[in-house]
C-alpha cells in the first residue's frame, strides 16, 4: 500500500514533501526554457560578483574625493574649528558602510545559501547558519558607522568656532532620516526574529515574515543607493560644480576639462553606487522560470 504524502515542513530542506516528491517542473520544460534559467542565475552571480567588485572601488574613489583641496582643504579632522574637514568624515563613512552593508546584502547569493534554493542539506544549513551570523554583525557594524557619520554631520553644523550650520534643511537630510529610521526598524526585526533571541526561531517557521524581512532589505539598499546620490549631488552645489561659458553650450563634451577636478571624482563616485545599486538589486531578484 502506497503512504500518504504529508504537508509537514522539513526543517532540512525547506520546503513542503508533498512539492519535493512532485516531478520537476523545470525538467519537463523544454532545453529552451532550462537554458533561460541557467543563464539568468549566471547572469545572476556575475551581476553580483561585479557589485562586489565595485565596493572597494567606491571606497577609493570617496578617498580621493575627500582629499581633493576643494573639499575643505583636503582630507579629514576631527578637531574644533575644522568643521569642513570634520564633515568629510561623513561620506567617508557612509561610502564605507554601503560598501560593507552591500556584502552582507549578497553574502547569501554568492554563498549559494539562499533560501530561493531548494532541498538545503544538513552541511548546507550549517553553512547558512554561519552566513546568517556573519549577515546579522555586518548590519550591525554598518549601523555603528553611520551613527559615527550622522555625528559628523553635528559636529561640523554646530561648531563655534568655524560658525553654526543648519540641520535638517536639505531632502538629502530628510530621505536620509527616514532610511535610517527603517534601517533600524529592519535591524531590529532580523535580530529578534533571526537572531535566536526569541526561541531560536527560524524562516522555516515564519515564512512570510522571511519573505517580508528579504523584501524590505532590497528596498533599503536602493533606497540608501538613492539617499547616497541625493548626498553627493548636494556636496557637489557646495563645491561649485559647474563652468563658465561665453556662448551656447551645444557640445558639453568639449568642455570637459573645464570641470572641476573634485567633481569628476564625486561624478565617478555617483555613478560607481548607482551601479552597485543596479547590479545588486538584479542578484537579489527572484525571476521566474521562463
Amino acid at each position: 500500500m502506497q503512504k500518504r504524502r504529508t504537508n509537514s515542513m522539513s526543517p532540512e530542506d525547506g520546503e513542503y514533501d508533498d512539492q519535493a516528491a512532485q516531478p520537476s517542473i523545470a525538467s519537463e520544460r523544454t532545453g529552451e526554457s532550462s537554458k533561460s534559467s541557467g543563464f539568468l542565475q549566471n547572469l545572476q552571480s556575475v551581476s553580483a560578483t561585479t557589485s562586489l567588485l565595485l565596493s572597494p572601488v567606491a571606497i577609493i574613489l570617496v578617498s580621493l574625493w575627500v582629499s581633493n583641496e576643494s573639499m575643505g582643504g583636503g582630507g579629514v579632522s576631527w578637531s574644533e574649528g575644522d568643521s569642513k574637514r570634520v564633515f568629510n568624515w561623513h561620506p567617508v563613512l557612509m561610502i564605507v558602510a554601503y560598501s560593507i552593508m552591500n556584502f552582507a546584502a549578497l553574502i547569501f547569493r554568492v554563498s549559494g545559501t539562499s533560501t530561493s534554493a531548494r532541498g538545503i542539506s544538513e552541511a548546507g544549513a550549517k553553512k547558512r547558519g554561519i552566513m546568517k551570523a556573519i549577515h546579522g554583525y555586518v548590519w550591525v557594524a554598518c549601523f555603528l558607522i553611520g551613527m559615527v557619520a550622522m555625528l559628523a554631520v553635528v559636529k561640523s553644523h554646530n561648531d563655534s568656532v568655524s560658525g553654526y550650520i543648519a540641520n535638517l534643511y536639505s531632502l538629502h537630510s530628510w530621505v536620509g532620516v527616514l532610511v535610517i529610521s527603517l534601517y533600524i526598524l529592519q535591524l531590529t526585526v532580523g535580530i529578534l526574529a533571526f537572531g535566536g533571541l526569541t526561541g531560536g526561531t527560524s524562516r522555516f517557521a515564519v515564512p512570510s515574515l522571511m519573505e517580508i524581512h528579504k523584501y524590505t532589505g532590497a528596498l533599503l539598499h536602493l533606497l540608501i543607493t538613492a539617499t547616497i546620490m541625493l548626498g553627493i549631488q548636494e556636496k557637489e552645489g557646495f563645491v561649485q560644480c559647474w563652468y563658465e561659458v561665453t556662448e551656447k553650450d551645444l557640445f558639453p563634451v568639449m568642455n570637459y576639462a573645464k570641470i572641476p577636478s573634485a567633481c569628476k571624482i564625486s561624478h565617478g563616485l555617483g555613478l560607481v553606487v548607482l551601479l552597485m545599486g543596479v547590479f545588486t538589486s538584479f542578484a537579489l531578484a527572484r525571476f521566474p522560470v521562463l
